[in-house]
């Protein structure tokens, strides 16, 4: 599962919910130190509540397939911290309101560019609970328009916060 907003839509809040699946393969270094490569589906994107007053709304949808890289350090016998970059390709993008389909929008790059940080707790043998925060180093969406006096105002960027239950064969 995953709540996702983007920065520099003008909403706030992880409103988006969305689906993560995937698999991975991992590493050990040594008793402390591994690494983990994955491969998955994720729902990113933005959306706004619905307007009591005049039933308006907002929602972007951006699917991707991702690959994060992860470096993962134990720092107990059942908790591992992880850090690590991943790269994204847009498969499906969507924006819609409440009168349907918005269609004279800027495009989104093609690729998504992020760091992760997070942490796992194992549950059983088997099973781990993973919480992970991620954001877009470059933006998924540059800034469009002919004045930015903001230089933080670069365009708009994926957050993301995914909580999912990983099985290891």
């Amino acid at each position: 599962m995953s709540a996702s907003q983007v920065s520099g839509d003008r909403l706030s809040g992880f409103d988006k919910a969305g689906i993560v699946f995937g698999g991975f393969v991992g590493r050990n270094f040594s008793e402390k130190i591994s690494g983990q490569m994955e491969i998955s589906f994720i729902q990113k994107g933005s959306r706004s509540s619905v307007n009591k007053e005049d039933n308006s709304y907002y929602r972007m949808r951006l699917h991707y397939i991702q690959v994060p890289v992860l470096f993962q350090y134990k720092v107990g016998k059942k908790i591992d911290l992880e850090v690590g970059p991943s790269a994204g390709v847009l498969v499906f993008s969507e924006e819609n309101d409440q009168l349907g389909l918005i269609n004279n929008t800027p495009p989104f790059e093609d690729m998504d560019v992020s760091f992760n940080a997070g942490g796992s707790y194992q549950i059983g043998e088997h099973w781990t609970f993973n919480a992970r925060y991620s954001a877009s180093i470059l933006p998924v969406r540059k800034f469009q328009g002919s004045y930015n006096f903001n230089f933080f105002d670069r365009g708009q960027y994926n957050e993301l916060i995914e909580l999912a239950f990983l099985y290891r064969f």
